[in-house]
């Protein structure tokens, strides 16, 4: 059953003319103590939500896990959403990236949002500059797509050519002939793809290596479960869980579920055809998957996917045509995606579950259903594919009260003379990081804890608070309509926007 939430008054006071002045406000508060128990690699999920008199979702917790095209984003970052009660545009601010690259995947880790520009180079944003730098973590080298670092319990797992490393340590070899690619770690065991050719032939295989923190490195492979995929060369764009399976798709369509530690195709793929699956993020209690070409998402639930038509939907005034839903993520308690080749942004409310278009990621050129992609006769006149000017957001990342959106042409290049036919201002745009705020959400991240920790959440009339026993962690602007809506609502744990709660346990202590 939904409890209540609890309301503290507090006093704040002011200093006006050397006399203190105080007020009494009212701040609502709910209090959660997590125990994260054993981290196994999985999506944490929801903690809780608050539930207004008829009903309705206006506001929750939870941790973000999403995986975006080839990089998985910090899942140890905690989201604290309000819904405003009115409607309120986003402001939207442009950076772009240095060195005049054409495209940029950013994603997070430990509240620092890298862009990665191809094998060219890897950046950190800089907040207190709003800037990007050189990255001090990260290399070219270390840290090309699919490799990288995640967080796991107190430490880190590094993923490189030659193997997986824990802490610098070695925890997993992988074989020295051929190339590991496009790792992952779920449940307990850690993934990546390999391709060895032997004799002028191709063989690719997924391997599932069941390692914990704790356990001695494997450091030969015989007690590997693996699975031969039917196409040399495949190669995945992401992957994801669901209900204890962990999940992905070749870039030939085949989808490999790993569950009781063996593997199962669920779903037979095809090399007469492009089937691409660019990201997975839990929402709602579903598994999603952001697909090419049709531009929609797929909804997993142990079997093949399910196609949802026109989600999201497309701009009357383009083509329907090679349409790639690439980035997801969740912001305010919606769901964002990402679709190219026109870099649409769309949303969608878990309760009104109606799409709303947001912005697009480039402000040129204009919108036409003439051409399936932007500058087709300008591509083809340098020599280029068709579609090599097409638009992306290959990436969203929810940090501090902001939304971070990659951007990037088809392929990562840098600008020459050569191929230089826009002006700088509008070819700027490709490569650049966009951020949209909205007032109502804050996101941060949280170290893992082999102790329960035990978390606040504030709303005030004028900003929202994430606490815990040092201070405050983050904290965001609402607006006063916002605080009011939420005076009269219960709170219910469990199941939420950020998919099942997956921690040992969950308590609300007020």
């Amino acid at each position: 059953m939904p409890g209540s939430i609890k309301l503290v008054i507090c006093f704040s006071f002011s200093l006006f003319m050397g006399q203190v002045i105080f007020s009494e406000e009212t701040m609502i508060r709910q209090e959660v103590e997590i125990d994260f128990g054993e981290d196994r690699g999985q999506s944490f999920g929801n903690l809780f939500e608050f539930i207004n008199p008829e009903g309705e979702v206006v506001g929750g917790a939870g941790f973000v896990d999403v995986y975006n095209t080839r990089f998985r984003n910090d899942r140890y970052k905690l989201q604290f959403y309000t819904k405003s009660s009115s409607t309120v545009t986003p402001i939207i601010t442009r950076h772009p990236v240095p060195g005049r690259h054409t495209g940029l995947f950013i994603y997070d880790n430990d509240n620092i949002v890298y862009g990665w520009a191809g094998g060219q180079n890897t950046y950190e944003w800089d907040i207190s500059k709003q800037d990007w730098e050189p990255s001090t973590r990260y290399s070219s080298e270390n840290n090309p797509n699919g490799y990288g670092v995640m967080k796991l319990r107190d430490g880190h797992l590094t993923f490189t050519t030659q193997g997986v490393y824990y802490n610098d340590t070695l925890a997993i070899a992988v074989p020295k002939n051929g190339r590991a690619y496009n790792y992952y770690y779920a449940e307990g065991h850690a993934f990546f793809f390999h391709l060895i050719e032997i004799d002028n032939r191709y063989t690719t295989r997924i391997y599932a290596v069941k390692w914990r923190p704790g356990d001695p490195p494997v450091e030969n492979l015989t007690k590997a479960i693996s699975t031969k995929c039917p196409y040399p060369r495949t190669s995945p764009f992401s992957w994801g869980q669901h209900k204890g399976r962990v999940i992905t798709v070749g870039n030939y369509g085949g989808i490999y579920t790993f569950v009781n530690g063996q593997w199962i195709e669920e779903l037979k793929g095809s090399d007469q055809y492009s089937y691409q699956v660019y990201s997975h993020m839990h929402y709602n209690g579903k598994t999603y998957m952001a697909q090419y070409p049709t531009g929609n998402l797929f909804a997993y639930d142990m079997g093949p996917p399910i196609h949802l038509k026109d989600w999201p939907p497309k701009l009357p005034q383009v083509s329907g045509s090679a349409r790639e839903a690439m980035a997801m993520g969740i912001y305010g308690g919606e769901m964002y995606v990402g679709v190219w080749p026109w870099a649409e942004l769309w949303k969608i409310d878990a309760e009104q579950k109606s799409w709303k278009y947001v912005t697009r990621g480039f402000s040129h050129p204009a919108l036409t259903n003439k051409q399936v992609h932007p500058y087709e006769k300008e591509a083809v006149k340098l020599g280029l594919v068709l579609n090599h000017w097409g638009q992306r957001i290959t990436s969203l990342v929810p940090l501090g009260s902001d939304l971070y959106m990659g951007t990037s042409s088809k392929g990562i290049n840098t600008w020459t003379k050569d191929n230089d036919f826009l002006p700088q201002h509008q070819a700027d745009e490709y490569g650049s990081m966009l951020k949209l705020t909205l007032p109502g959400t804050v996101t941060v991240p949280v170290s893992w804890n082999a102790n329960p920790l035990r978390l606040h959440f504030c709303i005030f009339p004028d900003h929202i608070e994430i606490r815990d026993q040092h201070g405050t962690m983050g904290s965001a602007k609402i607006e006063r309509m916002t605080y009011e809506s939420l005076l009269h609502t219960s709170v219910r744990k469990g199941t939420g926007v950020f998919g099942p709660t997956d921690l040992k346990s969950v308590r609300l202590t007020n």
